[in-house]
């Protein structure tokens, strides 16, 4: 199911899908949320800047943000990095808290405010 889910919003986040069309396949993928308009809304010109490469630091524009916690939060990535931490990397190179980011096609983990592969 989760990689139905994934799908789906890779379909949202590459502007193949609108938000209506993705919030009923959630709602059929019974996902158990859904994106709101206005918070996790990814607008026609935010999708229009954004821009992704081979590398998670060609990644530019607008994504969501899955904390694991039901919802997806709207994130801006400036150069493969968030505006601000969304976990802490300890010295082992893991994190307090498993984070990820949808942005276009790609999906990347999230390590303080840098994206990284999966």
């Amino acid at each position: 199911m989760k990689n139905d889910i994934t799908d789906i919003l890779f379909k949202y986040t590459t502007g193949e899908a609108t938000l209506e069309e993705t919030n009923d396949a959630l709602k059929e993928a019974e996902a158990g949320f859904n994106l709101e308009p206005g918070r996790n809304e990814i607008t026609p010109d935010e999708m229009a800047l954004t821009t992704v490469g081979d590398t998670p630091e060609e990644a530019n524009g607008f994504g969501l943000l899955d904390t694991g916690t039901g919802s997806m939060e709207k994130v801006h990535v400036t150069n493969g990095k968030l505006d601000e931490a969304i976990n802490q990397v300890n010295h082992d190179g893991t994190t307090n808290m498993l984070a990820f980011v949808i942005i276009g096609p790609n999906r990347y983990e999230v390590k303080g405010d840098t994206l990284t592969d999966c």
